[in-house]
């Protein structure tokens, strides 16, 4: 987590996601969540470049054989 946070995190699990394109040029993601149903945030290339880093952070953490699972 960036250590620049000082507000507690609402987490949610993601259930399901879909890609919105807009005939404008702009995009969103969508999250079907657990806890708040659907979500959309608007991406443009920089957010996409940084989702795209931390996914794959993210990806390396929980594929690590020795992670304990909680």
């Amino acid at each position: 987590m960036s250590q620049r946070e000082t507000k507690p995190l609402r987490t949610v699990v993601v259930i399901g996601s879909e890609t919105l394109l807009r005939h404008d040029g702009r995009a969103a993601i969508r999250l079907d969540t657990k806890e708040l149903g659907p979500i959309a945030f608007e991406v443009d290339q920089r957010a996409i470049d940084a989702l795209r880093l931390h996914l794959g952070v993210a990806e390396e953490f929980i594929r690590q054989p020795t992670r304990q699972k909680h």
